[in-house]
């Protein structure tokens, strides 16, 4: 995934709520819930910047380490993937129909995204 320029699907509808989202994906005509972490790193994936690339604008911004940030930034990407929200991906169909992507946030760490899109869905 390093070389990964990650970029979200033009046709998804995006409403961000108070730091959050709600992606709706017309081709499973499904609904996702983003977290505020997911939702900063769905924003980032333009196509413009790689995972790394990414992971160090969003370090820099928390004053975080590169290499948590980026672990977490592959998490959240990955998880754009399963649910095919980055361009060339299909989505993976899940066991259960609802899920929300969390993040523990504390302004001395960076957040952790772990729950992001899945069918039914929450991301």
């Amino acid at each position: 995934m390093a070389g990964l320029r990650p970029k979200v699907r033009a046709d998804l509808v995006v409403i961000e709520v108070d730091g959050e989202a709600v992606v709706y994906d017309p081709e499973e005509v499904m609904l996702h819930h983003l977290n505020p972490t997911a939702a900063v790193v769905f924003k980032l994936c333009d196509g413009s910047g790689t995972v790394r690339e990414l992971s160090e604008d969003i370090a820099e911004v928390l004053g975080a380490s590169v290499s948590t940030v980026q672990r977490q930034v592959r998490h959240v990407v990955g998880q754009f993937k399963q649910a095919g929200f980055i361009e060339g991906y299909t989505p993976k169909p899940t066991p259960h129909a609802h899920s929300h992507a969390h993040a523990d946030s504390h302004t001395d760490s960076p957040p952790d995204a772990t729950e992001v899109p899945s069918h039914g869905r929450s991301a």
